[in-house]
């Protein structure tokens, strides 16, 4: 009981600095905000875009993670700006018109049909969205707290204007409307109080395109309602057209995006000369182009302008440089503006901007941009293929030992590579080489070159060889953790911030990778000194890789939180010879609990910019009461059924369950054996399994923890049984009684 009071104390000692970011303006003027669809980062150039490029010097730079409720499309994107949140559309999408057009097939004004199927009145408004009934039908069916249109509710309960100008129409059918910017710019109510998407914003292109923006009319429509409006957000369509636009040969399309790109850039630098000292330009791009989608290059630029936006971008929702959320944008506006109360329901945080410094934070962006692409490229192929090799080896050694009841001496480094492996692509991502292909071809040279190095080492006692390798990869991500963690970001065993599911801290594969380690050195460790103050050391130990995998400075793995000290007291109370019954079960949940109580504290009493995922759930939670509290529950819920189902590490699990179901009755006697002679090991491998399956339970990706956390019971369980035709495990892991 000391030892669990120990580790829960020692929990509760959660510490995290506090990163510099610049100020936000004290006072504010306009904002306007300019949606370039279909942007790439790398579009912007002084040679083709200087206007853009000025903006960037002059101002701030960073990327975007388009995440949404469902694929990162035009319209999703631009609801999820609007709200703030998560979101999607439903059939039949953002069907947004004035007030005074005609809908197609309905031959009724959109006002009429607007009130018509909401029964609420027009309120003034110029633009409305016809189709608010069917979407919000649909986003409630979701798990998720999100409201629509909460930018533009929440800017008309503080007094403010919204107006919404162009559309990325492609003809006059009700399948060729294109108007999502109205999504971004709506209140609640599907309603824009100012503004004007009709056919007059777009002109007959002369190219074959159809249509194309009406610059000049646009630059009127600003002057008309800039008095007026305090957020203006102006659609600049003709990147998206081009892409919907009949198929040309790769010259005439890059010649046309060229132009389109012109006529954009010379449009924001008029803009942009309009300003008082006082207004924000934003330019946004909601969803990246079929091409970036295509080389798994999903960011896209966000670009501002205006006091307190010079240098790079950054949030606190990403915690990383140049790397922002689109939830964040409406937060964004609404800061500047001076409002920063708004509710539970928007999961973004203010973008704020850093110095530069004298550095090129274009090219930079490009970098960052580049890298993080590079990655995602490499994590299938390198990914599936340590999978599939995983599932191949465990089924040959159950093949040789259940079955044929026999080994060779070829199998054993195979087994020891599913250790190595985990190591060998932590770093792998921060070395620079020129073709792609290079990396897999390293990646394979290097896990060779380790597993033979650690069989000579070790004189092919292959278990110390794992044990060892596994407290080498404990220490790497140790190391990484404690000073930025900037080789799980770049790592394919990493996570995605392109896809937006977590931007820092620990993912949930070394997530897995960690407690495996940790609970694995332990036994080992145990079982050869069973003394009282090797224990007592235990539990310091494993006290500390909690709290490095849950504090929000460090892991943020809020999941972890939950796993990794349920998996820790667990393997700490077989250690100590607790007996597994209710009333201790009871102790665990409470000590758990208490663990997660008091992260959840110190994360709630860090300022607002600084608090993580878990102090913003924590918030929902107590605006939203149980309801809320559910609705997390059923989002997690439904993420991991979805991950079971598709994700490939699902195959793991299974394998490796499997496995030990077998290895309990072939080879006749072998885990009797082992859990007789090396009892220590056996109860760590106990722990194990406790951590892997409550990390599927409570995690939102936890088939994937589960994975990576069970390859720390099945290659060590098997290398064990190896030897035990060769000499006694009492003989390879001597035990010192104390």
């Amino acid at each position: 009981m000391k030892l669990l009071s120990c580790l829960i104390a020692l929990i509760m000692l959660l510490m995290s600095p506090a990163p510099a970011h610049a100020q936000q303006p004290e006072s504010s003027g306009k904002v306007y905000l300019v949606v370039v669809d279909k942007l790439s980062i790398n579009d912007i150039d002084d040679r083709t875009t200087p206007g853009l490029a000025a903006l960037v010097r002059e101002g701030a730079i960073g990327l975007v993670s388009n995440r949404t409720l469902g694929s990162s499309n035009t319209e999703n994107c631009s609801l999820t700006i609007g709200a703030g949140n998560l979101a999607r559309t439903f059939s039949p999408g953002i069907a947004a018109y004035n007030v005074d057009e005609t809908v197609p097939g309905l031959n009724k004004p959109a006002g009429e049909i607007y009130q018509l199927t909401t029964g609420m009145d027009l309120d003034s408004a110029q633009c409305v969205l016809v189709s608010l009934p069917a979407l919000a039908a649909g986003m409630a069916k979701e798990n998720t707290n999100t409201r629509l249109g909460s930018l533009g509710e929440t800017l008309k309960d503080n007094g403010f204007k919204v107006c919404v100008l162009g559309n990325g129409d492609n003809g006059n059918t009700a399948d060729a409307r294109s108007r999502p910017a109205v999504a971004i710019a709506m209140d609640g109510s599907g309603r824009v109080p100012l503004g004007n998407v009709s056919h007059e914003t777009t002109i007959p292109s002369a190219s074959f395109l159809g249509l194309e923006t009406n610059y000049s009319f646009l630059q009127r429509e600003v002057s008309k309602y800039k008095t007026a409006a305090d957020l203006i957000v102006i659609e600049l369509a003709d990147l998206a057209r081009l892409e919907r636009a009949p198929a040309a040969f790769p010259d005439v399309l890059k010649a046309e995006r060229i132009r389109l790109l012109k006529n954009i850039d010379s449009f924001v630098g008029e803009l942009k000369a309009q300003l008082t000292g006082n207004d924000l330009l934003l330019v946004i791009s909601p969803s990246p182009a079929k091409e970036q989608l295509e080389s798994k290059d999903s960011f896209t630029p966000l670009l501002a302008y205006g006091p307190g936006y010079q240098g790079f971008l950054t949030s606190a929702s990403t915690r990383r440089d140049y790397v922002v959320a689109n939830t964040d944008i409406a937060p964004t506006i609404l800061s500047f503006m001076g409002i920063n109360e708004y509710g539970t329901h928007m999961i973004g945080q203010p973008v704020l901007a850093k110095p530069a410094n004298g550095l090129d934070t274009l090219e930079a962006a490009q970098a960052v941009s580049a890298s993080t692409a590079l990655t995602n490229r490499l994590r299938s192929p390198l990914v599936k293929a340590y999978v599939i090799y995983q599932i191949i080896v465990i089924a040959l050694a159950l093949l040789l030992l259940a079955v044929l009841k026999k080994t060779f001496q070829w199998l054993p480094p195979l087994v020891l590579v599913m250790g190595v492996v985990p190591l060998v692509l932590l770093p792998l991502g921060k070395i620079k080489l020129p073709y792609e292909w290079a990396y897999g071809l390293l990646a394979v040279l290097f896990t060779l070159l380790l597993t033979w190095v650690l069989s000579a080492v070790f004189k092919r006692n292959y278990y110390k060889a794992f044990v060892f390798v596994s407290f080498m990869t404990l220490l790497a991500l140790n190391v990484d953790l404690l000073t930025g963690a900037t080789m799980i970001k770049s790592s394919v065993m990493g996570y995605d911030p392109m896809a937006g599911a977590r931007y820092y801290g620990v993912g949930n594969e070394y997530m897995g990778v960690m407690i495996g380690c940790s609970i694995l050195v332990s036994a080992a460790l145990y079982q050869v000194w069973q003394r009282k103050w090797i224990l007592v050391l235990i539990g310091l130990f494993l006290a500390f890789q909690a709290i490095l995998i849950s504090t929000p400075g460090l892991g943020a793995n809020t999941d972890g939180a939950l796993t990794a000290p349920a998996a820790f007291l667990v393997t700490l109370m077989f250690f100590s010879d607790i007996r597994i019954n209710l009333r201790n079960f009871l102790i665990v949940a409470f000590a758990v609990g208490f663990s997660v109580l008091g992260l959840v504290i110190f994360d709630l009493s860090r300022p607002p910019e600084l608090q993580s995922h878990v102090a913003r759930a924590a918030n929902q939670i107590l605006s939203g009461g149980w309801q809320e509290a559910l609705t997390i529950i059923l989002r997690k819920a439904s993420m991991n059924l979805k991950l079971i189902r598709f994700t490939i590490w699902s195959r793991v699990f299974l394998a490796v369950l499997a496995a030990l179901v077998i290895l309990l009755y072939r080879p006749t006697g072998a885990m009797w054996r082992l859990q007789s002679e090396c009892p220590r090991l056996f109860q760590g491998f106990s722990g194990i399994l406790v951590g892997a399956v409550v990390g599927l339970i409570v995690n939102d990706s936890g088939i994937v923890a589960a994975a990576t956390t069970s390859i720390y019971i099945i290659a060590p369980v098997l290398l064990l049984i190896f030897s035990q035709s060769e000499e006694p495990c009492q003989e390879l892991i001597p035990v010192d009684e104390g």
